[in-house]
């Protein structure tokens, strides 16, 4: 009994060997089962182009595909939009918008300009001063407390007042005023103005417009040069 287990085992040994070796390929299917480390040819047969397999980072692989050079190379010729920008210069009376106006018109005469009335009737100003060495000696006193005063009438043939600020309503105005007191500024007063306004604007000027406006000089403009429309006025 015991000679025959022995025997029964170096059979099966004997079989396990042959089968790890390969040379019962042909039952490979029958018996349901390949040898552990078998080569098999027919799955190299269906890879195509291995060769050709590389590795790339997980980064790379997650990174968005750039663009082909041809197709890079049409993007950057393609001209960007001009940037447009809306300028307006002001406040002018009915004298003053007309001498602006030919200015931008000599300058720019192919740039379309438009007129925007200036609601604001509220100003704080000082004056009138019928005598310009007094003008004069109340505008240096200003500019030294870092105000810059504008020069306007606050009706036709009327005295010049030096206006520091304008306001679309005496409340602003008056808040204003009370700034200024807190700054020394004793003698500035509420008025309200009679002489209608207006503002030039170039409402779509381009880049070299926007040049050309800020080059012109600041006597054709009446001392006031071309500065960004109000957001609230776009």
């Amino acid at each position: 009994m015991l000679r025959s287990l022995v025997l029964v085992l170096l059979l099966a040994n004997a079989g396990f060997w042959v089968w790890r070796q390969g040379w019962l390929e042909p039952l490979h299917s029958a018996i349901g089962a390949r040898p552990e480390g078998e080569r098999e040819p027919e799955r190299l047969a269906m890879q195509v182009d291995p060769d050709r397999l590389r590795l790339i980072p997980a980064e790379a692989a997650s990174a968005p595909a750039a663009l082909p050079a041809s197709a890079a190379a049409s993007a950057a010729a393609l001209p960007s939009a001009p940037a447009t920008a809306c300028l307006e210069a002001g406040p002018y009376s009915a004298a003053e918008l007309t001498v602006a106006e030919a200015a931008v018109k000599a300058a720019l005469p192919d740039v379309g300009w438009s007129e925007r009335e200036l609601t604001t009737t509220w100003w704080v100003a000082m004056g009138p001063f019928a005598e310009t060495e007094q003008l004069q000696k109340k505008r240096d006193e200003l500019k030294r407390r870092s105000i810059a005063p504008e020069l306007a009438n606050a009706s036709p043939g009327s005295a010049p007042l030096l206006v520091i600020s304008r306001h679309d309503s005496r409340a602003g105005a008056e808040s204003e005023l009370t700034t200024l007191l807190d700054r020394g500024v004793r003698t500035a007063r509420v008025v309200n103005a009679s002489v209608p306004l207006r503002l030039l604007r170039v409402a779509q000027a381009s880049e070299a417009q926007q040049a050309a406006l800020a080059a012109l000089p600041a006597d054709t403009l009446r001392g006031k040069a071309f500065v960004p429309c109000p957001v609230e006025t776009l």
